[in-house]
């Protein structure tokens, strides 16, 4: 169980119910049981995105880093690869390391 918001109430920390996609609309406001205290108390959703920035030498004039795709069933996996920089994709390497 996670731990959504704290119970504006008796401050207990509430897991927000999203049943049938309920309390994910942005600008509206939803109300919700306290599970502890019993009493209703009402919230609003902020949806945020998280970035994380990694170097990709392959796009800056350096190799590419090829990795073999795995997969069930590996026939069609084949000569399958993929760069571990920018995630570009190859069915066949031509010069460049190739790991395993």
């Amino acid at each position: 169980m996670s731990d959504d918001v704290e119970c504006p109430y008796c401050e207990e920390w509430q897991e927000i119910c999203h049943d049938d996609g309920y309390g994910y609309e942005e600008d509206e406001v939803f109300q919700q049981e306290c599970s502890d205290c019993g009493k209703v108390f009402t919230f609003t959703t902020a949806i945020s995105f998280d970035y994380w920035a990694y170097k990709a030498p392959c796009k800056n004039g350096g190799d590419h880093k090829w990795v073999k795709i795995r997969g069930s069933p590996s026939k069609f996996f084949e000569n399958k690869y993929r760069c571990d920089y920018c995630d570009e994709r190859t069915e066949k390497v031509e010069g460049g390391p190739v790991e395993e």
